[in-house]
């Protein structure tokens, strides 16, 4: 499959993640958007902040490879905020209810957008309210059957976000669906997620450890790359997803893209924060020859 020319769509949070030191853009869709734009992609976001400092800062940073033109401003919600501590290696997360991305719109021009696109982004998190996903099933709608449609599961470590009937809807629509270890177990395993399901790929993450592709053919190990100490995993997962997602719309197979996925997902840990910015020497190093 190969879309270059044709822009990828991801539809999600945005939100500033609140480290001890300082604040980090972040939200996985929003991540996605970047490391996508960043490594050559034409993403466009579509997501919702408020019409408040934060937000203007968001829409300036993305602005640098995203197309946002998407971005919904709210003039009564705050842009999305999340506490995050890191614990033994592992960020763990507190959600500020009730910010402008919980009610991000499918617009007419969202719905143009989505129908042009060769592939749309989404997770599982925007769709937690009632008004959330009900705007998420119509951007679904106007996708229809020819886009690659592409879930990146999101189960946060939240108090009060459970699995919930959404997560299930938004697994079973897509053709691509990218989970780590705790999410595929929270999930009832391998075979559930897999079964009666017209998934094209599945990929599993494993951290440091590396990654598994499920295709057409036979399961394909992707190694672990070690990354340099002194950063953080926030975000690996959805600089990987970016990068799959990139090389799959440039026609490169499975190995190929999970290869420079995992060499990407790897820079990122060596960094503080989810959205790293790397030069052009970096990323050609980071994605390789295949790019």
């Amino acid at each position: 499959m190969s879309t270059s020319d044709e822009a990828v769509v991801v539809w999600g949070e945005i939100l500033w993640d609140r480290f001890p030191e300082g604040d980090q853009l972040g939200g996985a869709p929003a991540n996605v958007a970047y490391h996508l734009g960043q490594a050559g992609g034409w993403a466009r976001l579509v997501t919702r902040v408020g019409d408040d400092e934060l937000g203007r800062r968001a829409i300036a940073r993305l602005s640098e490879y995203v197309d946002t033109s998407l971005v919904q401003v709210d003039a009564e919600r705050a842009t999305g905020e999340v506490g995050v501590a890191i614990e033994a290696g592992e960020p763990r997360y507190t959600l500020h209810a009730g910010r402008a991305w919980e009610r991000i719109a499918c617009t007419a021009l969202v719905e143009e957008a989505i129908a042009k696109a060769g592939v749309l982004v989404f997770g599982t998190l925007a769709q937690r309210t009632p008004e959330g996903h009900a705007a998420w099933r119509a951007a679904i709608a106007a996708a229809g059957a020819g886009g690659m449609k592409v879930c990146d599961v999101n189960l946060r470590r939240v108090p009060g976000v459970a699995i919930g009937p959404e997560v299930r809807e938004a697994i079973e629509v897509a053709d691509v669906v990218k989970v780590n270890d705790r999410e595929l177990a929270l999930l009832g395993g391998f075979e559930a997620l897999r079964a009666g399901t017209h998934k094209k790929v599945i990929a599993v993450t494993h951290g440091a450890e590396g990654s598994t592709l499920y295709g057409d053919g036979a399961p394909i190990a992707i190694p672990g790359v070690r990354a340099a100490p002194g950063g953080d995993n926030v975000g690996c997962g959805d600089a990987y997803l970016a990068i799959l997602v990139l090389g799959m719309t440039m026609g490169w197979d499975l190995a190929q893209s999970g290869t420079a996925a995992s060499r990407y997902a790897a820079a990122i840990a060596e960094a503080r924060g989810a959205t790293p910015m790397f030069d052009d020497e970096r990323l050609a190093q980071l994605l390789g020859a295949d790019a």
